[in-house]
């Protein structure tokens, strides 16, 4: 993790590098790192998630309370959607099951907005790599096989409830530690870039085994941008802007067109790894969600009121995409579960969301270009290659969801203006050694 400068007490003794105070990044980066940690390690510690997510939240609301103000203020757009799943148990024909999934997407929600908006800048790379490089070092020793396909044999899931979350988490962790070991370098920790160098041959190795199609597609080409875009640091302000800018381009255009390219190479990598496109079932999966979506159009089911056990509907789904465990399952496709649920109405919110933070993290990142904002901004293209496929960001305690709301955070916030929520209370400033107005590390 990246160190920093040991601040000066009021009798001028250095206080320890790492010491965990009110005050110190290091918190910060614990924060991150519990919220990712305890999502991703779900499978393995249950209900125990929620309660570490919930308390992360807590501690920041209760330590970095100063903070709390601006970043509403700054992120208010991402409330948008959450508020929106909890006014769906209005119309919902289980309300308290909706109000009981609503309020923990909006928990996880707000873990998002404090891991990108709430934090110190550093501790977003940082608790994203301490929280990734445990996760899949353990996966790595001490996860699963399991059966994938007919006849194509088996796929590694690691510690993950399935092989495409194990593979979208090593895509993720990927794009993590390439930005890591840059940050490493970039501060002359060559030592500690080295040492995270260690993780790739790990996180290639669960990429490849997992047989996540969308994650290998979606990693490969969110690598190429991010590394065009970390390459552009070396050269001159305008030549920067211009491989940025073509690089973004090019991200952008491919994003837009990717109904043509997308499942051709898509169905041509499943067809070389020796498994037919057509066992996905997707087709079938979305044809009935069509036909929940033509039912109730505007408003929807309600959040979270559809893929329940002793819904008929939902057990033929799990029966026929042989789901045996009846959880951890979705239409596989953004759009459609956000109007199975939240109808034409919630899928706008949820654009109107979605659009104002892409706008901003994008013009964030052309004109500062920062390592956090370019892990941000290229973290956005990778899951928008996977929304067709893929639901991202619209599950509670998923980390997908934290993601997205993160990034977002990232480029709503305005600490590039000088972050006064980061810079301690008048009464405490002198005596935690630390000047009002120093700039966000």
């Amino acid at each position: 993790m990246a160190a920093h400068p040991m601040p000066m007490g009021r009798a001028g003794a250095r206080r320890p590098e790492f010491a965990i105070n009110r005050r110190s990044r290091w918190f910060d980066i614990l924060i991150v790192g519990a919220v990712f940690a305890a999502i991703l390690f779900n499978l393995l510690i249950g209900p125990l998630a929620v309660v570490v997510v919930f308390g992360a939240v807590c501690a920041f609301c209760l330590f970095r309370w100063e903070r709390l103000p601006g970043m509403v203020l700054e992120c208010w757009p991402l409330f948008l959607l959450p508020a929106m799943a909890l006014l769906s148990a209005l119309w919902s024909d289980v309300p308290a099951t909706t109000i009981r999934y609503a309020s923990l997407y909006t928990v996880t929600a707000f873990a998002g907005i404090i891991v990108g908006g709430g934090v110190y800048r550093s501790a977003y790379l940082n608790g994203h790599f301490l929280a990734f490089s445990i996760y899949s070092v353990a996966s790595a020793l001490f996860g699963r096989w399991v059966e994938w396909g007919e006849g194509a044999g088996d796929a590694y899931a690691g510690l993950a409830g399935s092989k495409n979350a194990s593979g979208d988490m090593a895509g993720v962790a990927t794009l993590v530690t390439i930005v890591f070991v840059r940050a490493m370098f970039k501060s002359n920790r060559r030592i500690a870039g080295l040492a995270a160098c260690g993780l790739f041959p790990i996180l290639g190795w669960l990429l490849v085994s997992s047989r996540a199609t969308g994650a290998l597609i979606a990693t490969i080409m969110a690598s190429a941008c991010l590394i065009a875009w970390l390459f552009s640091e070396r050269f001159e302000r305008q030549v920067r802007g211009g491989i940025f800018v073509g690089a973004t381009i090019a991200a952008v255009l491919a994003l837009l067109t990717q109904q043509w390219w997308l499942q051709p190479i898509f169905d041509l990598v499943l067809n070389a790894s020796g498994k037919d496109a057509g066992l996905t079932g997707r087709t079938e999966l979305w044809a009935f969600g069509d036909h929940l979506i033509a039912e109730r159009p505007w408003l929807g089911l309600g959040y979270g009121a559809f893929w329940l056990k002793d819904s008929v509907d939902a057990r033929y789904l799990w029966d026929m995409m042989g789901i045996a465990s009846h959880q951890g399952f979705n239409f596989h496709n953004t759009i459609k579960e956000i109007l199975v649920h939240l109808g034409y109405v919630g899928l706008g919110v949820a654009a109107i969301m979605a659009a104002t933070g892409v706008t901003m993290l994008l013009a964030k990142t052309m004109r500062l270009a920062s390592l956090e904002s370019i892990l941000a901004f290229t973290l956005c293209f990778y899951f928008a290659v996977k929304m067709p496929f893929e639901v991202i960001g619209f599950d509670s305690m998923h980390f997908t969801t934290v993601t997205m709301y993160a990034l977002f955070a990232v480029g709503m916030r305005r600490d590039d203006l000088g972050d006064s929520r980061s810079a301690p209370s008048r009464r405490g400033a002198w005596r935690l050694g630390v000047r009002r107005g120093h700039p966000v590390a």
